[in-house]
Order: C-alpha cells, then sequence, then structure tokens
C-alpha cells in the first residue's frame, strides 16, 4: 500500500460491446466494471453494475460483490508494520463472515489482522498474534463504513475501528511485533451464508482515511447537495443514467424514492453531505 493512495475497489477499462451507461454517457466509450486494481482474486466475487446485473454500489458507478466464499488480494503492502484502511461492506449475512484480513505473505499464511461482521451487523478488528479485539456496531442489511488502523509494536502495537463514523475504539498497547504485512484481503473471505456488496476501499500508511460524502449524487467536488443531486438521483431512480456519486442516501442498497424524499430534505435544510 503506497501512501495516502486511493486503491479504489474497480477498474473501468474501455471494453467493446459493454454496457453503456445512459444518455449522460452518448458518444462516450462504453466501460466496464473489472477488478484489475488487484493483485489477485478467488472465488465467488464479481465486478459490476446495477444496470447490467443488480450490483449494488455505494460511490461511483460500480460496487463488488461476493455471494460464496471469494475474495479480492492486493499485495502491495509488501512489508509494512502499519495500515489505515476504509472500506464500505453491505452486510446480508446471516453468519459471521471474516471481510478484511491482513497477512505476513502472499499466501494468506502468518494472519495479522481480522475484520468480521456478525448477522446483527456487528464490526469486530481482531489482531491475530495477540487475540486482543475491538468492536462497534454497524446496521444489518445496510452499508456500512469501516476504518481500521493495525500497526504492530512492542507494547504499543495498535488496533483502532469506526464504524459508520463513530469516534473510533482502540487498544494501543499489544505487543503484536511479528512478520511484516505483506497481502490483504476483502471479500466474504469464509464463505459465510448470505451476499455481501463491497466499495470505497482505501488504504493508506499512517493518516485516516474518513467517510465518503453521503448523498452527492452528481459527485460534485465541493461535497454540496442541492437541486442537482436531487435531479440525478430522480433521474436513476426512473432508470436513466447511472449516478456519479453516492447516490443511496439511507444506504439500504437500493436507489429508489426513499433516497430522493432524504436528499431533498438535506438540500433543502443544511446542504450537507452525511459523514
Amino acid at each position: 500500500m503506497r501512501n495516502a493512495i486511493s486503491n479504489s475497489i474497480l477498474g473501468r477499462t474501455a471494453a467493446a460491446g459493454a454496457l453503456l451507461l445512459g444518455a449522460a454517457f452518448a458518444g462516450q466509450a462504453a466501460m466496464a466494471c473489472t477488478l484489475n486494481n488487484w493483485s489477485a482474486n478467488s472465488g465467488a466475487v464479481a465486478a459490476g453494475d446495477p444496470q447490467a446485473n443488480s450490483i449494488a454500489r455505494y460511490a461511483g458507478l460500480c460496487g463488488m460483490e461476493a455471494t460464496g466464499a471469494g475474495y479480492v488480494q492486493d499485495n502491495n503492502p509488501g512489508g509494512i508494520d502499519r495500515i489505515v484502511a476504509r472500506f464500505y461492506v453491505l452486510a446480508d449475512n446471516s453468519a459471521t463472515a471474516n471481510v478484511y484480513q491482513g497477512f505476513g505473505d502472499t499466501a494468506g499464511g502468518s494472519q495479522r489482522f481480522d475484520v468480521s461482521v456478525d448477522a446483527s451487523g456487528n464490526i469486530t478488528l481482531t489482531d491475530t498474534l495477540t487475540g486482543q479485539s475491538v468492536s462497534q456496531a454497524g446496521v444489518s442489511g445496510n452499508w456500512n463504513s469501516v476504518e481500521i488502523d493495525w500497526a504492530q509494536g512492542a507494547g504499543n502495537g495498535v488496533i483502532s475501528l469506526s464504524v459508520n463514523g463513530q469516534a473510533a475504539v482502540e487498544n494501543t498497547t499489544l505487543s503484536n511485533v511479528g512478520t511484516q504485512l505483506q497481502s490483504v484481503r476483502l471479500g466474504n473471505i469464509n464463505g459465510a451464508a448470505g451476499t455481501l456488496g463491497f466499495d470505497a476501499y482505501e488504504s493508506r500508511r499512517s493518516t485516516a482515511v474518513g467517510r465518503v460524502c453521503n448523498c452527492n449524487a452528481n459527485g460534485s467536488a465541493d461535497d454540496s447537495v442541492n437541486v442537482q443531486d436531487v435531479i440525478v438521483l430522480v433521474n436513476e431512480a426512473g432508470g436513466a443514467a447511472l449516478s456519479t456519486g453516492t447516490p443511496d442516501c439511507n444506504e439500504d442498497g437500493n436507489i429508489n424514492i426513499q433516497d430522493i424524499v432524504q436528499t431533498v430534505n438535506i438540500a433543502g435544510t443544511t446542504g450537507a453531505c452525511l459523514l
């Protein structure tokens, strides 16, 4: 993981015959959702967009879905002692799922940490060398932002977890020196029952990532919520072009009238995205 890099969950590449994304993209090259930004993928994990195959997405035009045991893997950590990572998970699992793990090699050995989501939406970060863990409540059936900070040290190792923007819970006194972090995996790693969606993955070596600006359907750089977002959202809910921002205002995995109502309310009051 390079310092302060946004490692998108999905690559988008021009593809002949791929799905056209509606009127707003008329005349542009057709685009396909891929997993090409990752070092490898395995099992029942796929990229896509809702117009092509009903795969939910949180930010941008693509999402990733795990319908059984499956994951994507990034080998870019390459030997580091700390990682800060943020991702969104659509937690529609009926058993505890291991969704994000770090390893001391690229073959899935020497596990360093684990993030799990149980059937009630509770999320736990565990340092697997010491067995110490921290947990916070998420929302079952909804998109949840998960941000972790894991570091190894002799008495000053760290595990820190923030779910949906809550104040982080942490343990900063671990003695967890071991093999350096070489790779990470994201997905339904243990094949838990249910379907899991993933989006907006970003990792860094030190600084916090934070949540994506929600309800900003048109993806404007100023992160404001206004009538332009309402127009884009209405169009998408009606089956037109996909919005490029974050249209799932209530984070339930669907784009519909409930998102429009909530976006209108924000646009008419504070105009500030939900963080």
